[in-house]
């Protein structure tokens, strides 16, 4: 096996010292794998990504992306190193056209803007079709599109979002997940933190559940979506359906 692109080993985070929420952690994605994060409220899923991504303290444990390690790296510096984040809200500028968000993540990111804006534009038509449009009046998932666009500016090794199904409908939904499985047949590894649990077994290659801030249960997506056990235990039967 490969080695991975995201390796995450004995990690704790939180907030304040001495209260972590993320109590030793460990996971591991591959290049072109998609890892759904699931577990119950307050599992420290969100959590787990944000200290990945340089935005909530670390206390220990390691984070490496490919052979580096970025444990405790700024958010501003991971993009550069190949790591790209999707938060869950406040994730574009809704003043902005969608052309002037994509522009500016490549100016920041000192990308060349005409042939990385061109590849994205042909990656996401929809977003080339409404690139003069204030991306507040975009549906949300076009929006959420626009913001996976914004953190594919760089062409990440890596990428997460934290719960990118949030208030959207079924079809859309379908919408931003397909697009997130033509990444991963990229070379991208996905990690997402997600509640819609049969929607991210269905597309994840792997799952793990958090709970209490460490994975109890690593396993094959398909594996989990038949483990009534699994359901019962951690995710409150809400992996029924995906059965």
């Amino acid at each position: 096996m490969n080695a991975p692109a995201l390796r995450v080993e004995r990690l704790e985070a939180g907030y304040e010292p001495g209260l972590p929420i993320v109590r030793g952690a460990s996971l591991a994605v591959q290049p072109g794998e998609v890892l759904a994060i699931l577990g119950p409220n307050g599992a420290g899923k969100s959590t787990l990504v944000k200290a990945i991504a340089g935005l909530v303290p670390v206390y220990g444990g390691r984070v490496h992306l490919g052979q580096a390690d970025i444990t405790g790296v700024a958010a501003h510096r991971l993009c550069g190193l190949g790591l790209g984040f999707v938060p869950q809200t406040e994730n574009v500028f809704t003043n902005l056209s969608v052309a002037e968000n994509l522009e500016l993540a490549a100016a920041l990111q000192r990308v060349p803007v005409r042939t990385r804006l061109a590849a994205l534009y042909e990656q996401f038509p929809d977003l080339a079709r409404q690139r003069t449009l204030p991306a507040g009046r975009l549906s949300g998932g076009q929006r959420q599109m626009l913001a996976i666009a914004r953190a594919l500016v760089r062409t990440p090794q890596v990428l997460m979002l934290d719960e990118p199904s949030a208030g959207l409908s079924p079809r859309l939904v379908g919408e931003v997940f397909a697009a997130l499985r033509r990444i991963r047949d990229g070379g991208v590894a996905v990690v997402l933190v997600e509640q819609n649990v049969k929607a991210a077994l269905a597309l994840a290659d792997r799952a793990a559940v958090l709970v209490e801030g460490r994975e109890q249960v690593v396993a094959p997506a398909a594996e989990l979506a038949r483990d009534r056990r699994i359901a019962d235990l951690y995710l409150g039967r809400h992996v029924e359906a995906a059965r």
